[in-house]
């Protein structure tokens, strides 16, 4: 067989098979069309959940706040997770910097409790600045931080700090939206405290945030003291005699229940301190 007929012979087979619409050649391009556009890329994902109250007062029965962050992948790849912390404004409240907070991976948000241990592992910083809680999670995984809020030395009382937590999980150069939680953090009105004559000092504290008709009652290390008040604005009166000991100690004026037990809800507080000497026990305002 000569070249040209060999030629003539190879163009017609084509022809045959392009024109039935049914050959190998169409079915190999058919295929591997589809395959392709049925690829679905992995997309990182993350979600976060805060524990305990949304909001939290400091106080001398609070001197601290523990609260788990609980971090979860439901995406369908793995990734990791990161954190920061702001504020609605985008600008760091005040109160803030003042907080110290520690973080660390506990197995399970019953594990993060007021009297847990500080894990190994740890992350900290204040309210402001919190170093992010890095977290590796596969596809479906979980993982538990328990942070602990403590108010630093002098922080300014009657103050609030509207706290945001973020997190997004990353893969190669893909990110996940952000995931968002919110709580405040607020810290103990003062009481006004007023002298006397040394055996005795007058206390007030704010109550325009409550019914007129909201019971009162003050402590000193759970020790009742003074008269419970009713009246706007709150007021009673501390002796000398009435503290448990000498020495500075601090005055925590309580809301109470139906029944004149304390709440957990601290209306104000502040130091006195009581004295004894040869001519008995006085009491001054503050330290």
């Amino acid at each position: 067989m000569s070249g040209r007929l060999r030629l003539l012979l190879a163009v017609l087979v084509c022809s045959v098979l392009v024109a039935s619409g049914s050959g190998t050649a169409w079915a190999l391009w058919s295929t591997s069309r589809e395959t392709g556009s049925s690829t679905t890329m992995g997309t990182p994902a993350t979600s976060l959940a805060l524990g305990g109250a949304t909001s939290s007062t400091f106080s001398s029965l609070a001197p601290s706040v523990t609260k788990a962050v609980t971090l979860r992948n439901p995406g369908n790849i793995a990734g990791t997770t990161t954190t920061t912390v702001s504020s609605p404004s985008g600008t760091p409240e005040p109160l803030a910097s003042w907080i110290d907070v520690v973080a660390w991976r506990v197995p399970s948000v019953g594990a993060c409790t007021d009297d847990a241990p500080v894990g190994s592992g740890s992350v900290s910083g204040t309210w402001a600045a919190l170093p992010s809680l890095t977290t590796p999670l596969a596809v479906g995984a979980s993982a538990v931080w328990c942070t602990r809020s403590t108010p630093k030395p002098g922080t300014p009382a009657e103050a609030s700090a509207n706290i945001v937590l973020s997190a997004v999980s990353t893969t190669g150069t893909w990110r996940s939206d952000a995931s968002r939680s919110g709580f405040y953090l607020n810290t103990a009105p003062a009481i006004t405290c007023t002298e006397r004559d040394g055996t005795a000092v007058d206390i007030t504290w704010p109550t325009s945030t409550r019914p007129a008709t909201t019971p009162y009652g003050a402590f000193v290390r759970g020790t009742p003291v003074g008269t419970p008040s009713r009246t706007t604005p709150g007021q009673l009166t501390v002796r000398a005699d009435e503290l448990p000991a000498d020495g500075t100690q601090t005055v925590v004026v309580q809301v109470l229940d139906d029944a004149g037990r304390p709440t957990t809800t601290v209306a104000g507080e502040g130091p006195v301190t009581r004295s004894t000497d040869a001519a008995g026990q006085t009491i001054r305002c503050g330290a």
